[in-house]
């Protein structure tokens, strides 16, 4: 089994009105928004038994994104993809089948370090409208219809700005995990087989163009092919900022954070510190009672914008 809790860190707004020249000013305390958190466990257990078989496994893995930008001879013909234009990063935090999670976080890493940028024609006048896709799409630039010289005002710099935006980002780890997960529609799975290939996953990312901290979590469901064989497919939603997205030990523990996370915004103190003790806690207890579903070391990892941070426990 395994136990991840993600969810926005939290700070207590400042107090502007110590330094306003208006005495009847008040301030009234709010939580803002400034960043990502997930904790993790690091157990691999026995799926058959729950009985941990090794601990110190990671869970969460950062991953660069990488959109690069085309490049073009003296001439104006296209010649590839040469140099990044930008860059981001994500953490992606997995629970469930470990060998489905690493299938997976290689197609994550493959799409998200290959983003390019490309265009279409605007449907009404013809302009030129830039695009990023993934590196397996089907690119007009490779096929220009009748351009193969393009002129030096075209592909400039300024006009890839706000190309790279966190549902980009989130639509390709969907598609990334779908992918994946494709190759499992070519068997014929029972639901005993699903529930052991059964993967799911949490991603928090920085979108620079909404200026926001965004957390998507991905659910693997199931639903009868054609042929009446169960094919895997991946839901995605966005977080909110005062929910937290629990992985592994949902039923378990997930009411008792979500209170938690709670608390701690009431309280005005860190949700991220708050669910690292919660998780503290919760391994031990699950110590306590003899079982081995989660176990130390654990860590936390944080998204600050463009930062990523990770620390390891070993209690």
């Amino acid at each position: 089994m395994t136990l991840i809790i993600a969810g926005y860190e939290h700070s207590k707004s400042f107090d502007y009105t110590a330094y306003s020249d208006d005495e009847d000013a008040t301030y009234t305390p709010e939580m803002e928004s400034e960043g990502l958190f997930v904790v993790a466990d690091s157990a691999i257990t026995n799926p058959a038994t729950g009985r941990t078989i090794l601990n110190g496994f990671r869970k969460t893995h950062n991953i660069e994104v990488k959109l690069w930008k085309p490049s073009f001879l003296p001439d104006g013909s296209f010649s590839g993809y040469r140099d990044v234009y930008e860059t981001n990063h994500t953490f992606v935090s997995f629970a469930g089948s470990t060998l489905t999670a690493q299938h997976i976080i290689n197609s994550i890493t493959t799409h998200l370090n290959s983003l390019r940028i490309s265009f279409k024609w605007h449907e009404i006048d013809r302009s030129i409208v830039y695009t990023a896709i993934r590196h397996c799409q089907p690119n007009p630039l490779y096929t220009p219809n009748q351009v193969s010289q393009w002129d030096d005002d075209t592909f400039l710099n300024r006009d890839f700005e706000g190309l790279l935006t966190g549902e980009l980002i989130a639509e390709t780890i969907e598609y990334s995990m779908n992918d994946a997960l494709k190759s499992a529609s070519k068997y014929k799975l029972d639901l005993e087989e699903f529930r052991a290939m059964h993967t799911e996953i949490v991603a928090g990312v920085w979108c620079p163009v909404r200026r926001r901290h965004e957390l998507y979590l991905y659910r693997m469901e199931c639903q009868p092919g054609d042929d009446g064989v169960l094919v895997p497919f991946t839901t995605k939603a966005l977080v909110p900022t005062n929910k937290v997205a629990v992985l592994g030990m949902k039923q378990e523990f997930e009411s008792e954070a979500q209170q938690a996370f709670s608390d701690a915004l009431s309280s005005f103190i860190s949700p991220a510190n708050t669910m690292l003790d919660f998780l503290r806690t919760s391994i031990r207890s699950v110590e306590d009672k003899g079982q081995k579903g989660i176990a130390f070391p654990m860590s936390i990892s944080t998204l600050d914008r463009y930062r990523i941070k990770k620390r390891t426990y070993q209690e």
